[in-house]
């Protein structure tokens, strides 16, 4: 270690680090508080982006997926006269709850202790990762087993969120869906143009990105896995983006994509019809929906959203 000394400069100061040095007689800002700025409650104090490891099961079973989040931990500051938390204790309570047990159930044991511990009615924990899943190549087959289609991994952008509010748990799992959407009107445009005049023309497709929110009681054992709401998504938006992709895929994309045309309503409208069956059958409270298709033909994008309308993501 460098011998950096200052004391010719600071005679009445020691540069050296004493590494045995320990005591708990140390000053408190939060006793006595000086206290600024409006006496209101504050509905979040917390710490964010916070790396966690978690392990997460999949719907399949077997070995658990071990992945790396980035966590929120918030509590609300219900005296007005405090200075706030001990935010410290929220990532040492967070990390003891998750490291051995899998997210959803260290979420509800570390978000009623992050509550009960910091005397405060309401605590949150948001986790941010990348779920892997097997997507299977539009028409592709194994080199040795043609009975198979080829496949590669795909990851999507996840939250999963809990609230404890007042002793009672609230659920939210949010998934990015990434696909492509042509747009139906330059679809129709480009074939009048190739039908009338012989033109070269093409409709003009992009990138899409469908955020899909939805709010479930665990109560009941009535989780909802990641894959369900992706294979949600796959059933009903079918041009998602694809990883294993040769020439004979490249064409199905191109026929896919004309067999789906889709304005960024017309995707919301469609997501929204299947998720509001689920609320019908009890698997989800309430939902919304985000449509972003990043156009190609305008320097900006165009946007739809949807909310189920039950009262929980309104």
């Amino acid at each position: 270690m460098p011998d950096i000394d200052y004391s010719n400069k600071m005679p009445d100061t020691i540069f050296s680090y004493d590494k045995d040095f320990y005591t708990d007689d140390l000053p408190d800002p939060q006793v006595d508080p000086v206290l600024p700025g409006a006496r209101v409650p504050l509905k979040k104090v917390g710490i964010a982006p916070v790396d966690l490891p978690v392990r997460l099961r999949s719907r399949s079973g077997g070995e658990d997926k071990l992945l790396q989040t980035e966590a929120s931990l918030y509590c609300s500051l219900d005296d007005p006269m405090a200075k706030g938390l001990n935010l410290s204790r929220l990532y040492l309570i967070m990390h003891e709850k998750i490291k051995d047990q899998l997210s959803l159930d260290g979420m509800e044991s570390a978000l009623k202790e992050l509550a009960e511990g910091q005397g405060t009615k309401n605590a949150y924990v948001k986790l941010r990762f990348k779920y892997p899943m097997y997507q299977e190549a539009l028409r592709t087959r194994k080199k040795h087993d043609h009975s198979q289609k080829q496949r590669g991994h795909i990851a999507y952008k996840t939250e999963l969120e809990g609230q404890y509010r007042d002793g009672d748990y609230k659920w939210f799992l949010t998934i990015d869906y990434v696909y492509s959407s042509t747009c139906p009107c330059s679809f129709e445009l480009a074939h009048d143009a190739r039908s009338k005049r012989n033109a070269a023309a093409n409709a003009h497709s992009q990138r899409s990105i469908l955020k899909v929110k939805v709010a479930f009681d665990r109560t009941n054992d009535n989780i909802v896995w990641i894959e369900d709401l992706v294979d949600l998504c796959r059933e009903n938006i079918p041009t998602e983006v694809q990883i294993v992709v040769k020439r004979r895929d490249e064409q199905a994309f191109a026929e896919l994509n004309g067999a789906n045309l889709l304005f960024s309503e017309d995707a919301v409208r469609i997501v929204h019809e299947a998720l509001e069956q689920w609320v019908g059958d009890g698997k989800i409270d309430d939902f919304s929906i985000v449509a972003s298709h990043e156009e190609s033909l305008h320097p900006w994008n165009a946007i739809a959203v949807s909310t189920g309308g039950h009262g929980i993501l309104d």
